[in-house]
């Protein structure tokens, strides 16, 4: 095995094919092929080799020679430990040879993607901004909103003029070009006005309408509106306003406070230090998590090495599916799918690609962490994980080992990893 590198991150091993290993593949090649042939005068796969080279000739067992030469020789290149390790993506087949003949040595090649040595950039000391885990008095007062919002009443107000935050209960007609189009009427339609539901400028254009009023509003559809016949054009809407409604929210007091069923909440004051209590424990999360994201960031930012493109291409098709299986799941096609997410094929692609080669990046800077820093799970913690995914199934430790033994070992691995650049970051 001749091996040659190509790129930085691709290599090409070629192969010597002597005459008596190309024999010996065409044998094989016959035992797989001749099994399922049927000739006259013969069971299927009883045809005598004479029999089948003189009907179809030994031209035809080439390509499953080849293919029986190549797979040995792919062995040949994963007996390399240390070049195993490397190999990502597929296996590219080539003969070498031009004037290819029988009897006669001819050379073949297996060109493949390496994961690149490189050294990695600096991950200890990096500097992350200090986590704010105090919840204000502003936040805590509008989680307390939120639990009233909750229980909010919707009323007619008694001022029939349409605001922001308002429900508005009205009928639409609208036209292209003094033409109804399909879907754009509706009667007594409920609509918060502000919630950005409806086309950009609509909303904005009913705010001040009152009872019984009509108005005509006109709005231009979006350029990647989903139904295509409307995309960029102008509306006209005749918009009838009937009811204007507003939310009413109960009123803030130690009752209310006991109606929320909270255990050992029984006052405002003692909502307002459970949610404040609660707010905290959720910025610790999520400011820890913030630095984490910091911190990776940081590293491969700073990180020089070329990522494989079969890499780029694997984790690519990964995210891909994850969105064609959403849009199986909303029964519909991955093109209206893309415009209904505010884009479309081509950028979705760009897009994709882009997240990809950083999810790639991400996997080898991870890889290499862990093989510089020798980080490893002990038996012992994955045992106590395992407990952990047990406790509450039918599953013994046992058995969530033989099953996830891989998800495990991974989650507790990026564990340590986080645990080290947090322990030597500094906070500014």
């Amino acid at each position: 095995m001749k091996l040659e590198n190509l790129q930085t991150s691709r290599v090409k091993a070629t192969f010597t094919v002597t005459p008596e290993e190309f024999e010996n593949a065409l044998d094989a090649a016959f035992e797989k092929v001749g099994a399922e042939v049927k000739v006259d005068g013969f069971r299927k796969g009883h045809c005598p080799r004479n029999v089948f080279e003189k009907k179809f000739g030994v031209e035809s067992l080439y390509e499953e020679a080849l293919n029986v030469v190549l797979n040995n020789k792919a062995k040949e290149v994963y007996a390399d430990q240390e070049l195993a390790k490397k190999i990502c993506g597929q296996f590219e087949p080539a003969i070498e040879t031009k004037d290819f003949e029988r009897g006669k040595e001819f050379e073949i090649s297996l060109s493949f993607d390496i994961i690149p040595d490189f050294e990695l950039p600096t991950y200890k000391g990096l500097e992350v901004k200090k986590q704010v885990l105090e919840a204000t008095e502003e936040e805590v007062e509008a989680a307390v909103n939120q639990e009233r919002k909750y229980r909010a009443s919707l009323n007619v107000k008694p001022e029939q003029v349409l605001e922001n935050g308002n429900t508005a209960v009205f009928d639409f007609e609208g036209s292209v070009n003094g033409e109804l189009f399909d879907g754009g009427s509706a009667k007594d339609y409920e609509l918060v006005i502000g919630s950005g539901q409806f086309i950009p400028g609509f909303e904005d254009q009913m705010v001040g309408m009152k009872k019984d009023e009509v108005k005509t509003i006109t709005v231009t559809f979006p350029e990647n509106y989903h139904e295509k016949s409307l995309a960029g054009k102008e509306a006209q809407f005749k918009v009838t306003l009937h009811e204007v409604k507003e939310e009413v929210l109960p009123e803030l007091n130690d009752e209310f406070v006991k109606s929320l069923g909270i255990e050992n909440v029984n006052t405002v004051e003692e909502l307002k230090a459970s949610k404040k209590a609660s707010l905290e424990a959720s910025k610790k999360s999520s400011e820890r998590n913030r630095q984490i994201d910091e911190l990776f960031n940081q590293i491969l930012d700073n990180a020089q090495v070329a990522v494989p493109q079969s890499l780029i291409d694997s984790t690519a098709s990964s995210f891909r599916s994850q969105y064609e299986n959403q849009a199986k799941m909303y029964n519909i096609e991955f093109e209206m799918f893309l415009n209904l997410m505010g884009t479309n094929k081509e950028q979705f692609e760009k897009d994709i690609n882009e997240r990809a080669k950083r999810q790639a990046l991400f996997q080898m800077v991870m890889e290499k962490l862990v093989e510089v820093e020798k980080i490893m799970p002990s038996k012992e913690e994955i045992e106590t994980k395992a407990l952990e995914i047990a406790e509450g199934t039918k599953q013994t430790k046992d058995q969530v080992i033989a099953k996830n033994l891989s998800n495990i070992v991974s989650e507790l691995t990026y564990n340590k990893v986080v645990e080290l650049l947090l322990a030597n970051a500094k906070e500014i």
